[in-house]
């Protein structure tokens, strides 16, 4: 089986490329997940991912509820438990990494113009 036909291996690399290039959290990236999870995946219709977003936005909780939604109408809890993962994970990876750099570089100049813009 290929990584093309394995709905957890599209899950994982759809939604940790989206998470990294998505600037202002899980909402800004809705457009994108509805184009990718409807028009270009076909992991859902329009009425079942307007379903989801609905359901995202009345359910208490962060807004990215929606990304473990499709992750589970796709491949069931694991596709929940792995969307969940690589909406969250690659950003959370990456801000440690550069709060542990910033945090080395306290006490060059460049550090602290950078900080304070």
């Amino acid at each position: 089986m290929s990584g093309d036909d394995n709905p957890i291996f599209q899950l994982f690399w759809t939604f940790a490329l989206i998470s990294l290039f998505a600037i202002g959290g899980a909402v800004a990236a809705i457009p994108e997940l509805h184009r990718v999870a409807v028009d270009v995946r076909h992991w859902m219709t329009d009425k079942q991912f307007a379903d989801a977003f609905a359901l995202s936005q009345l359910s208490p909780g962060p807004n990215v509820l929606i990304v473990a939604l499709i992750g589970y109408s796709v491949a069931g809890v694991a596709g929940a438990a792995v969307a969940t993962i690589a909406m969250c994970g690659p950003t959370a990876v990456l801000s440690y990494f550069v709060s542990r750099w910033l945090a080395n570089a306290r006490e060059a100049r460049w550090s602290g113009v950078l900080q304070a813009a």
